[in-house]
């Protein structure tokens, strides 16, 4: 059963129609907007996320290497000078097994990857070219690398002397799987071997210069004595990469620990930008919505006004009388955002349709029910706010003047 107040309610909304669908069309195309900006600007964050990490590793663990200090009395102070020395090899990690073992039981850790990283020369038929070889465990990497599905040109297995190279490098020295190949490092050392799979990771870069082989075969080539040159890892969480940083690092204080994040602060900062913008432009959206809801109940309470004059005057209390409007208001905000929830999923879907049609669209956009529940519960909120001023006009109408003036 419905209450006297909303009986009222439901009966100045119908007989104010015209302004009644003023008032919905408003909240609908406002609502339908902020759902259509939100769910592409997160499409198109995703988006960058996933091209940016997707196939990337989230955390790093490398040795740390402190440069050599003087440290020289002056009195009661210590003076610390640094010494210039020449540049160093890379620092590697000794004795990795434990530490592996370690990160392994970590919690939030999805995937922990060792790898052995070097660069060289690959040599066929009296033509080199420079390379980068990494040296892995074929199942962990492929966690993180996605390399199993990559390889589309033989066999994704690694091994003795057996190897993965990139389809740009092989169109390069027209290689094929099965050719045998020269690979010699900056150090002087070689090895000979044998090309098991090409893989394309649709990245020029990568093609043309990744090569992946065992990790003890890199171990051997490039004398590391079982050293790696870092653990790599991701998480399910990317942007928790650096709360969980810094829990490793404080288990792993003799460690440098990296993340994705702090090696892309252009790129937070303007994902960053983007949601803000995008937050400004919803806030103004919503702000007009509440103001013409605000206008249209507030010449709605005059021209209702004699209306309401003669329920008090029949004992309807000031309460009462100010809850039908915010029953309006809620009638109104509840049923426009839900109106809107749905126009704006509608407008998603012509607009996949239409970038998938023209091939414009290169990201995935979808509706999060989460964001469409907060947007329907925030302008219901906002029309019962925008409610008060006229609910407050009723509230102090006075009945038997209101009666006398008509």
């Amino acid at each position: 059963m419905f209450s006297f107040e909303s009986m009222i309610a439901w009966r100045f909304l119908k007989e104010s129609r015209l302004q009644t669908i003023l008032i919905l069309l408003g909240i609908i195309i406002g609502v339908s907007v902020q759902i259509f900006l939100s769910s592409l600007i997160s499409g198109l964050q995703r988006n960058l996320i996933e091209q940016t990490v997707g196939d990337s590793p989230h955390i790093l663990l490398k040795a740390q290497e402190n440069s050599p200090q003087s440290i020289l009395q002056k009195g009661n102070q210590s003076l610390v000078i640094p010494i210039i020395t020449a540049a160093k090899k890379d620092a590697y990690i000794l004795s990795y097994q434990p530490l592996l073992k370690k990160l392994d039981t970590f919690p939030n850790l999805k995937i922990v990857s060792p790898l052995v990283e070097g660069s060289g020369f690959i040599t066929k038929a009296e033509v080199s070219r420079p390379v980068v070889v990494k040296g892995i465990f074929l199942d962990r990497a492929d966690g993180i690398y996605k390399i199993i599905q990559r390889v589309n040109n033989g066999k994704a297995v690694l091994g003795g002397t057996g190897v993965l190279i990139g389809r740009g490098l092989a169109e390069d020295l027209k290689i094929e799987t099965g050719s045998i190949i020269e690979i010699r490092t900056s150090e002087g050392n070689s090895g000979v071997f044998a090309v098991n799979g090409i893989f394309d990771f649709e990245n020029a870069a990568i093609n043309s210069s990744w090569i992946f082989m065992d990790i003890f075969r890199s171990q051997a080539l490039f004398d590391l004595n079982g050293a790696i040159s870092r653990i790599e890892m991701q998480i399910d969480q990317v942007f928790q990469s650096e709360n969980i940083a810094q829990k490793i690092k404080k288990d792993n204080p003799d460690f440098l620990i990296e993340t994705w994040q702090s090696n892309n602060r252009q790129l937070l900062s303007a994902l960053q930008s983007q949601s803000a913008s995008s937050y400004m432009i919803q806030f103004f959206v919503l702000l007009a919505v509440t103001l013409g809801i605000a206008s249209v109940l507030a010449i709605a309470a005059v021209q209702k006004s004699r209306e309401i004059g003669i329920l008090k005057a029949m004992g309807t209390r000031t309460n009462s009388a100010s809850r039908i409007f915010l029953i309006q208001g809620a009638v109104l905000g509840l049923s426009g955002s839900i109106l809107g929830s749905l126009v704006g999923v509608g407008l998603i879907k012509m607009f996949q349709i239409a970038s998938q049609s023209g091939g414009a669209l290169s990201f995935s956009i979808q509706v999060e029910f989460r964001t469409a529940i907060s947007l329907i519960v925030i302008s219901t909120i906002a029309s019962i706010g925008a409610a008060l001023f006229p609910a407050r006009k009723a509230a102090s109408l006075v009945p038997i003047e209101v009666i006398r003036n008509g």
